[in-house]
């Protein structure tokens, strides 16, 4: 099987060497001016000709990329799309995949997501994702292309709450750095911020037709265990960085995807504390104050 992979970056090298590994053959979409020619891999500096010869395609590039990255392949309608970024786009606030559905003619799109450290997968680690689709053609095309010794698979159709789930992840994390770093913090408010942060993003999938048990998976519980169980993740040391004083002008997706959840909450009358909290402390307020009144809010049912 040909896997289409638009992004010549770490993450897309490592997805093509997954592929691989499960013996396919990847050929990698790069941007001359952008990119490198992927070290080994077979490339090409031409997109479209990776939409013409390969019926899969699966786009690793940041969230604000994803737009450029389908126009410049300019997929048809017999392509099946798997974004395997994470988050919103930043100046619209949409889905990825819908980002896909609005720039190509193709419709049968997924996402993969899950704790897939990059330097774990070059490094030959062994990891496990899990791809979210409507359609079962798509998830089956992604498990063929990627599933082997290396690199587990697994399958859901609840494309709202997978997505929903990796977003979430990058807030958690941030969240986590910063909690468990505060002067007096122990495992109680790490633990805390992991369950209630969970819970909160759960409520929302189930409001938006999702399945909120899509969060206690690889792309949620998963995820966010890899986040803060290994040093370098991005998003913790944010969080990290803000217990110490600094601010998150270094990581502005974390803010945005952040803003994003609050407004999709609000929309569908969705409590997210902690989310809503980090908001603020983006805002200004001091990131002591924002967690003792979460500390202080109304004691209440643990689930709904």
């Amino acid at each position: 099987m040909r896997v289409g992979i638009l992004g010549g970056g770490r993450w897309g090298q490592a997805l093509a060497r997954l592929a691989m590994a499960a013996g396919n053959e990847p050929l990698i979409a790069y941007r001359d001016k952008k990119e490198k020619p992927p070290h080994i891999l077979p490339s090409t500096r031409n997109p479209p000709e990776v939409a013409q010869s390969c019926d899969l395609l699966v786009v690793a590039t940041s969230a604000s990329e994803v737009r450029q990255a389908v126009r410049l392949a300019e997929p048809g309608p017999g392509n099946r799309i798997v974004v395997a970024g994470r988050g919103l786009e930043p100046n619209s606030g949409l889905w990825l995949a819908d980002v896909v559905r609005e720039e190509c003619a193709s419709v049968r799109v997924g996402a993969l997501a899950g704790p897939a450290p990059v330097d774990e997968i070059l490094n030959g680690s062994l990891c496990a994702g899990v791809v979210a689709s409507p359609f079962a053609e798509v998830r089956a095309m992604l498990v063929e292309a990627l599933h082997s010794k290396r690199y587990r698979v697994y399958e859901s159709d609840d494309l709202v709450g997978i997505q929903l789930a990796a977003a979430a992840v990058v807030v958690l994390a941030c969240m986590l750095g910063l909690a468990t770093n505060l002067g007096g913090a122990g495992v109680g408010i790490h633990a805390m911020v992991v369950a209630r942060g969970i819970e909160e993003n759960a409520r929302l999938v189930r409001a938006m037709g999702g399945t909120g048990s899509s969060l206690s998976g690889l792309a949620g519980v998963g995820d966010l265990v890899a986040a803060q169980g290994r040093p370098g993740h991005p998003s913790y040391e944010a969080g990290q960085a803000l217990a110490k004083g600094g601010d998150l002008k270094r990581l502005p997706s974390v803010v945005s995807i952040a803003r994003a959840l609050v407004s999709l909450a609000g929309r569908h009358a969705v409590e997210m504390p902690l989310t809503e909290a980090l908001v603020t402390i983006s805002d200004g307020t001091n990131p002591l104050e924002a967690v003792s009144a979460l500390m202080a809010r109304k004691a209440q049912w643990e689930t709904r």
